[in-house]
């Protein structure tokens, strides 16, 4: 692995712990390339998307991936290609959607 992707790891890494511990690291997003966050996710995390949209601008959009195991993240990309890591967890649980109105 050659040095930036270290860096990028690491830096990811770091960012995650600080979003999960603190709220004033909110300021202090870890971004890069789209490519390269996507391939951390995958091949770090096991995580893959669980859904997507856009900002009310649409200069954003937020994805939300989820493994098997329950981590998830939150992910922020914008068209120039870059995208930030926003916010990251453990023991995902979906929630079975109900439909709304009466029963037929």
């Amino acid at each position: 692995m050659n040095k930036i992707a270290k860096l990028l790891t690491g830096c990811a890494a770091a960012g995650i712990i600080l979003l999960s511990t603190s709220t004033a690291s909110y300021a202090q997003q870890v971004c890069g390339p789209r490519d390269h966050a996507l391939g951390q996710l995958e091949k770090h995390h096991s995580e893959k998307v669980f859904g997507r949209g856009l900002t009310p601008n649409g200069k954003a959009m937020l994805e939300l991936f989820v493994s098997k195991s329950g981590s998830w993240t939150v992910l922020m990309s914008h068209p120039n290609g870059r995208s930030c890591f926003v916010a990251a967890g453990d023991s995902w649980h979906a929630v079975k959607q109900v439909p709304a109105g009466p029963a037929v």
